[in-house]
């Protein structure tokens, strides 16, 4: 080959390799960070919306979206293009920095740093004086040495060992002082490196350095600015109710302020976001459980042991446990073969609280009906908050407004002078507003006074419900009892009671109060009858008392009392009940779990008088 030849093959060469070069080394792609939009907190968990904008010509492209926050679930992320942006792909990955992403994270590390190089300093500064006290010690020895011999041999200089001990004690006191104030620095330099690494941890419990990114492939198919979706779940963070109630003067209306008590620590700050409070489960799966066959049999058996009412509370909350227990492992999307485990699961508990029903008699009814609750956590709302919301990433609680309602109300006094002298302010309202109220925390005010704190149930919209305003003191309440008498009645013994119930009112205006009272109550009429004797003022004829409370042997009257009804002038009630049972027998006063059952029950119906509305159904056809 001639040497022309091969020049023409050595430069085809540099320019084929040249050209395959430029080919194998195509452009970065483009970094973006986007903006927070929407974010749905939920509680333990929240889905954060982030839009990214895709500007530029048509064709494929890759955009990597940086500054993913720490607490980040890596495999719920899903990218979702407009109408001219397609996404092919997602990738997820992580990047080792050199210091650690976040702008906070970062100047807490440059100010570890730096009270780390202090401490290392006064550390090199003490052993120095220590070296220097050591010194010391060598140098008395060796003069105390030194001056022995010269005085034993009548050649002492004592000018110059005087000038020598000066010097020596000098110095003590010098290092002396120095290492007090070194080891006061020291002290304070660790509670400064303390302070910081908690609030380092506080931030993040994550200590890596590294960045989190998500790689998108594109295809833009038309010219300008889109935009892409980019949707992912994030831990660390909560949210929580909390209710105001405020009434005015005229006691017409309440008015209710419901906030969102939020803790987040994601990672990330939510600037301007369109933020949704949600108590639903992100990670549920999409299928609800199935629910398998409840089989019985007969057996020839001895008929079990009768279950009491403290060991069937005990195994009811025990099932109740185990119920929660596999509810909760829902919240994780299990896969399929995890899910039939977990049906399973469901319905042993199911079982347990079913063969408990069976063998319970009548007596335990109540206890079984009072036990139960809502495993699943309740309701399923979502409040979106008016206007965009600011939350930064930080370990405080930070509180925004979800809504206000107004309520129209009926208010009046409640006495229940067995248990205390004290008349309490009470009002019915219907909850007449577009949300639900989740059980929470509230604070009662009244004509702009602080009254108190307390919780409240959840309450659906509809439904009516009680709300307490603290003690009224310009009311009083008091029990006596006026006359008791005892006779026999062939075999039976018969006890007869009279009662006088007063209630004061300092106020000029009347007042309308709520009288509370109970007779005894056996459940067996046949052993212990107890009867309410005829009185001049009749009780209550509302629907759900009568219903659920009266035949508990509560008795409740409505009366109003006159304004300055005080003293002689009180207004008084005046009831009387016999009680008849055998002469041979005593009565005998029941109380335990079961007793407890059937009051929390109770006064669950009192806060809680009525379910929601429920709509009217079609006529059938």
């Amino acid at each position: 080959m001639s040497s022309t030849a091969r020049s023409a093959v050595c430069c085809l060469a540099v320019t084929l390799s040249g050209s395959t070069g430029a080919r194998a080394a195509p452009p970065a792609p483009d970094r973006v960070s986007g903006r927070v939009t929407h974010v749905t907190l939920y509680r333990g968990q929240a889905m954060v919306v982030r839009t990214i904008p895709v500007v530029g010509a048509k064709g494929t492209r890759e955009l990597v979206v940086d500054d993913l926050p720490e607490q980040v679930v890596a495999d719920s992320l899903v990218a979702e293009g407009s109408e001219g942006v397609e996404v092919r792909a997602v990738q997820v990955r992580s990047r080792a920095v050199g210091e650690a992403p976040r702008d906070e994270v970062r100047k807490l590390d440059e100010s570890l740093e730096q009270v780390k190089d202090k401490l290392l300093v006064n550390q090199k500064v003490q052993e120095r004086l220590a070296k220097q006290t050591t010194y010391l010690d060598q140098l008395d020895r060796f003069v105390a040495t030194t001056a022995k011999g010269d005085l034993a041999r009548g050649v002492l200089d004592a000018a110059a060992l005087e000038k020598v001990t000066l010097f020596s004690f000098g110095q003590r006191d010098t290092l002396a002082d120095a290492a007090v104030t070194h080891a006061r620095e020291a002290t304070d330099l660790n509670k400064q490196l303390d302070l910081l690494q908690r609030r380092r941890g506080e931030l993040t419990s994550v200590a890596s350095r590294t960045v989190r990114e998500t790689l998108l492939f594109l295809d833009k198919r038309s010219e300008g600015q889109d935009s892409v979706r980019l949707s992912y779940l994030v831990g660390k963070c909560e949210w929580s109710p909390a209710y105001t109630f405020r009434t005015g003067g005229d006691r017409k209306q309440i008015r209710v302020e419901c906030h969102g008590l939020i803790q987040q620590m994601s990672g990330e700050d939510w600037d301007g976001v369109q933020l949704t409070l949600s108590t639903a489960s992100p990670g549920l799966g999409a299928s609800g459980p199935g629910l398998a066959a409840f089989a019985v049999t007969l057996s020839k058996e001895a008929a079990p042991k009768p279950v009491d009412p403290e060991e069937l509370t005990a195994r009811l909350d025990a099932a109740r446990e185990r119920l929660g227990a596999a509810v909760a492992l829902y919240r994780g999307a299990p896969s399929p073969a995890e899910k039939a485990k977990l049906d399973w699961a469901l319905n042993a508990a199911a079982n347990e609280f079913q063969s408990l029903e069976l063998m319970s008699g009548r007596d335990l009814v109540s206890t079984l009906q009072s036990t139960e609750t809502d495993v699943a956590g309740g309701p399923s709302l979502n409040y979106a908050v008016a206007g965009s919301a600011s939350l930064a990433s930080r370990p405080d609680q930070q509180v925004v407004q979800i809504f206000q309602s107004k309520f129209e109300s009926r208010f009046y006094s409640v006495a229940t002078p067995l248990v205390t002298r004290h008349v309490f302010r009470e009002a019915e309202a219907t909850n007449s507003g577009g949300q639900d109220l989740l059980a929470g925390p509230m604070s009662v005010y009244q004509d702009g006074q602080f009254v108190g704190r307390g919780e409240i149930p959840t309450i659906a919209r509809g439904q009516l419900f009680t709300l307490g305003f603290g003690v009224d003191p310009q009311l009083r309440a008091r029990r006596e009892l006026a006359e008791k008498t005892e006779s026999l009645q062939g075999g039976n013994r018969k006890l007869d009671f009279k009662y006088r119930l007063l209630v004061e009112n300092y106020k000029d205006e009347p007042a309308k109060v709520r009288i509370l009272d109970r007779l005894p109550n056996s459940g067996d009429s046949a052993q212990i009858r107890v009867t309410l004797a005829e009185a001049k003022d009749a009780l209550s004829d509302d629907a759900i008392y009568l219903r659920r409370q009266r035949p508990k042997g509560i008795l409740r009257w409505e009366i109003e009392v006159p304004g300055g009804a005080v003293r002689e002038k009180a207004r008084i009630l005046e009831y009387g009940f016999s009680v008849e049972f055998d002469h041979n027998f005593q009565v005998s006063t029941l109380g335990g779990q079961q007793a407890r059952s059937e009051f929390e029950q109770l006064d669950r119906v009192r806060v809680l008088p009525a379910p929601a509305a429920e709509p009217t159904p079609p006529p059938a056809p």
